[in-house]
C-alpha cells in the first residue's frame, strides 16, 4: 500500500491522548494545531471528554469515520491490541511510539512480530514501533512527541529528513536549522517492524517541492527500494546524503542494542551508495555541512578549485587541503593572469590560491574584481572566499554582495570562511554558505563536487549475453572447471590441462612449457597452497612427473592435477565475487597475492557496472601509481583488466544468484595493450 496516507493523512487518531501538551500522547495534538493541519484529529481516552480543546473518544471504534493514520501512544500488550484494532478498523497507517519491543529481548520481538502480522494481513502500513513519529510540515501532518518543533519553530522548507533514529532525526533537523535549512519532513521509523527509511525516501522524492533528502541509517533492511528512489532522484537532480552508521563491530553490536538493526559488511554500504548516487557522510554535522550548496542549485562540472583571500596564511592552507581533499589546483591561463594583475595590488601575485593583500582594507572592490575575472575567464568550478580576519574599515556587505553576484552571473559554487560569526552573518543574510573553518568550506565543495560526479555517470546495464550454463551440484567446482567456467564468461584464463596420468602431465609440460606450474585438481581441497599443492615454475618434463605422482598419491581417487602455462605477469591484482544476502553479486577488485586480506586494499562494485568505474575504483587504490607505471615500467593493462571485472560482474548476475562465490586470485597484468589474464580461479555454486 502506498505511504502516502502516512505524508499526507486526511484525518489522525491519537490513542492514549493526553490533555498535557508535553506528554507523549499530547504532543501530536499540540503540534497538528501549532502546525496548521487541516484534516480532522480524533484524541482517544476513555477517561475523558475533552482533550486540548477537542472531543474525545472512549474508543476508536467510537469515531464518525476511519481515521487515515492512528498514532499509538500506550504501552506494552495495550499497544499490540491497539495496532490490532487499527488494522482490523481499515486504519492506513499506524504509528506506534511505545518502547520495549524488538530492541530489548525476544519476548519484544515476538510481540513487535505480532503487531507487524496484523499490519501485514489488513494491508495497513506500521512505522515503528520505538518511534518518534512522522512530521510533515507542509500539511501540518505532526503525529511527532519530539520536544524539538517545540522549542525551535518549523517552517516547510526543501528538506526532508528520514531517520531510524528518532533523537538523530531532531539533531540532524537543529543543525539543518542553524545552517539556514527549512525542512518539510522529519520522520523516524524506530525499529522498522513494517516501513523503513527506505519507504519513506522512495514516496519523498517524488515530491517536486523536495530538493536535498537527508537519512540515518542503522540497517537497509529494503535496499532494492532505496535503490531505485535513488535512481528515481538522481533522474530528477535530487540529492541524497546519508550517514550510515554501525560502521565497525563495535557500532554493529550498539546498533542492535538500539533498534534491533542487523548490519551488512560496510564496504558493501560504500559500493551501494556509490552506485546510486547516495552521498556517504560520516555523522550529522556533515549530512548538513553542504546542504546550501546542494539548494544553490549549481552542479560543478569538475573540481577546480580556487582559493581567494586577503590572507596569505589562508591561500597556504588552502593549497596543502586542496591535495588532500583531492581538488584541482589549477594556475591560471596567461590572459587571466594579465587582467588580474590590472585590478590587483602591484605587489601581489596573480595565482592561485589568490591573495589580494592587506589592500583590502583600501579597496573593498579587490575580492568583486578578482571574482568577476574568475568567472569571465572560466577559471574555476569551486571557489573558496576566506576572510580570517574583518572588522573596522573593512566593507563587509559590499564583499557578501560581490559573492553573491559572482555566484549569481557565473553558476559558481561559492562557500564562504570566516571565523568571526558577525562576518558570516552579512553572508548568510544572502543565502551564501559561510563556514567558521576553511577547511570546512573546502569539504563542503568537495563533496558537492564529488556527489555531482556520482549523480552525472549513467547507470550501467547487464551484457546481454546470456551467462554460462552451471553444472550439476553445490559446493565448489575444482580449478579445472572453474578455469573453463570463466573462460565461456569472457575471461581470459592462463591455458592449463587436466591431467589423470603421468604420461598426460608429461605431455601438458611439453606442450606448455619450458616453465611450468603444477596444481592438485580437487573440489574437496579449494585452498591448495595452505595444503602444499601447489608447484611454481617447474622446468622439466621429469621435475612435472614427480610432483605430479606426489600430488595424485594425495587427493581423492579420480580427482586429476593441473598443468598451467607459467605466466610472469608485471603485476598480480586480485579479482573476486561473492552474493551478498541483502545486495546480491558483490565484486571485488584490488590488491593481488597472498596479502589481500591482510593489507586490505581493495574496492568493490555492484553490478552491472562499466569500465569507467573499474578504472576509477583501481585509482583509489594505494597501489594505484604503480599501475601507472614507475621507474621507466610501461603502464598496465588496466582496460583489459576492467573487462575482466565487467564480464564477471555480469555474469554473477546471469547466475541469477546460484553462484555463491567466485575468486579469481591472482589476475596477472601485463603492459597496456597487452592482456589481463585469470591464472587461478575457484568457482562456488550456491
Amino acid at each position: 500500500m502506498t505511504l502516502r496516507a502516512a505524508l499526507e493523512p486526511r484525518s489522525i487518531a491519537v490513542v492514549g491522548a493526553s490533555d498535557n501538551p508535553h506528554k507523549v500522547g499530547g504532543r501530536p495534538i499540540l503540534y497538528m494545531k501549532r502546525y496548521g493541519f487541516r484534516g480532522a484529529i480524533y484524541p482517544i481516552n476513555p477517561g475523558r471528554a475533552e482533550v486540548q480543546g477537542l472531543k474525545a473518544y472512549a474508543a476508536l471504534g467510537d469515531l464518525p469515520e476511519v481515521p487515515d493514520l492512528a498514532v499509538v501512544a500506550v504501552a506494552g500488550d495495550e499497544a499490540v491490541r491497539a495496532v490490532e484494532e487499527c488494522a482490523a478498523k481499515g486504519v492506513k497507517v499506524a504509528v506506534v511510539m511505545t518502547s520495549g519491543f524488538g530492541e530489548i529481548d525476544a519476548a519484544g520481538k515476538a510481540a513487535q512480530d505480532r503487531m507487524a502480522a496484523a499490519a501485514r494481513a489488513a494491508g495497513m502500513r506500521l512505522v515503528g514501533p520505538n518511534c518518534q513519529g512522522l512530521a510533515n510540515f507542509a500539511t501540518g501532518a505532526v503525529a511527532n512527541f519530539s520536544t524539538i518543533f517545540h522549542e525551535l519553530e518549523a517552517r516547510d522548507g526543501p528538506v526532508a529528513i528520514v531517520s531510524q533514529s528518532g533523537a538523530c532525526s531532531q539533531a540532524i533537523y537543529i543543525l539543518a536549522r542553524q545552517r539556514g535549512l527549512d525542512v518539510r519532513h522529519v520522520h523516524a521509523t524506530g525499529n522498522e517492524a513494517d516501513v523503513t527509511v527506505a519507504d519513506l525516501a522512495a514516496e519523498i522524492v517524488k515530491e517536486e517541492g523536495v530538493r536535498l533528502v537527508l537519512l540515518y541509517m542503522e540497517a537497509i533492511q529494503r535496499p532494492q527500494v532505496l535503490a531505485q528512489a535513488a535512481e528515481y532522484a538522481r533522474a530528477r537532480d535530487l540529492p541524497i546524503v546519508a550517514v550510515k552508521a554501525g560502521r565497525t563491530a563495535s557500532g554493529v553490536k550498539a546498533a542492535s542494542s538500539h533498534t534491533g538493526a542487523l548490519a551488512s559488511e560496510d564496504r558493501v554500504i560504500d559500493a551501494f551508495f556509490a552506485k546510486h548516487a547516495i552521498w556517504r557522510a560520516a555523522d550529522p554535522q556533515e549530512l548538513v555541512a553542504a546542504g546550501q550548496l546542494y539548494l544553490n542549485g549549481a552542479r560543478p562540472a569538475g573540481r577546480r578549485f580556487v582559493a581567494l583571500s586577503n590572507s596569505g596564511a589562508s591561500c597556504v592552507m588552502a593549497a596543502d587541503a586542496a591535495e588532500e581533499f583531492d581538488l584541482e589546483l589549477p594556475g591560471f591561463a596567461e590572459a587571466t593572469q594579465a587582467r588580474l594583475k590590472k585590478v590587483l595590488p602591484a605587489f601581489a601575485t596573480p595565482s592561485n590560491p589568490l591573495d589580494v593583500t592587506g589592500a583590502l582594507l583600501t579597496n573593498s572592490g579587490l575580492f568583486g574584481s578578482a571574482m568577476t575575472i574568475l568567472g569571465e575567464e572560466d577559471a574555476c568550478d569551486l571557489l573558496m572566499l576566506a576572510i580570517p580576519v574583518a572588522g573596522a574599515g573593512y566593507d563587509v556587505p559590499r564583499f557578501a554582495r560581490d559573492t553573491a553576484d559572482f555566484r549569481a552571473r557565473h553558476g559558481r559554487s561559492v562557500a564562504v570562511a570566516a571565523p568571526q560569526a558577525e562576518v558570516r552573518a552579512e553572508f548568510e543574510k544572502l543565502g551564501l554558505p559561510a563556514f567558521a573553518r576553511e577547511r570546512e568550506a573546502m569539504a563542503a565543495l568537495r563533496q558537492l563536487a564529488g556527489h555531482s560526479e556520482l549523480m552525472r555517470r549513467k547507470p550501467a546495464t547487464r551484457s546481454a549475453a546470456p551467462a554460462p550454463r552451471l553444472p550439476a551440484g553445490r559446493g565448489f567446482l575444482n580449478e579445472f572447471d572453474s578455469l573453463s567456467l570463466l573462460s565461456q564468461a569472457g575471461i581470459a584464463v592462463v591455458e592449463h590441462r587436466l591431467c589423470q596420468d603421468e604420461a598426460a602431465a608429461r605431455a601438458a609440460f611439453r606442450a606448455l612449457g619450458p616453465r611450468v606450474v603444477v596444481k592438485a585438481c580437487s573440489s574437496s581441497i579449494p585452498h591448495k597452497t595452505e595444503q602444499g599443492l601447489v608447484k611454481l615454475g617447474l622446468q622439466s618434463e621429469d621435475a612435472v612427473a614427480t610432483v605430479f605422482r606426489d600430488f595424485k598419491a594425495r587427493i581423492p581417487a579420480g580427482d586429476g592435477v593441473l598443468v598451467a602455462r607459467h605466466s610472469a605477469g608485471r603485476r598480480e591484482l586480485a579479482l573476486g565475487a561473492r552474493l551478498d544476502a541483502a545486495f546480491g553479486p558483490v565484486v571485488l577488485l584490488g590488491d593481488g597475492g597472498i596479502y589481500l586480506e591482510a593489507l586490505k586494499d581493495f574496492r568493490l562494485l555492484l553490478p552491472p557496472f562499466g569500465e569507467d568505474e573499474v578504472r576509477t575504483a583501481l585509482a583509489q587504490l594505494r597501489i594505484a601509481p604503480l599501475l601507472q607505471g614507475v621507474r621507466g615500467e610501461p603502464p598496465l593493462d588496466l582496460a583489459g583488466f576492467a573487462r575482466t571485472a565487467v564480464a564477471l560482474g555480469d555474469a554473477m548476475l546471469g547466475w541469477g544468484g546460484k553462484v555463491a562465490s567466485v575468486d579469481v586470485n591472482p589476475v596477472m597484468l601485463f603492459a597496456q595493450g597487452e592482456r589481463a589474464l585469470a591464472v587461478d580461479a575457484l568457482v562456488e555454486l550456491a
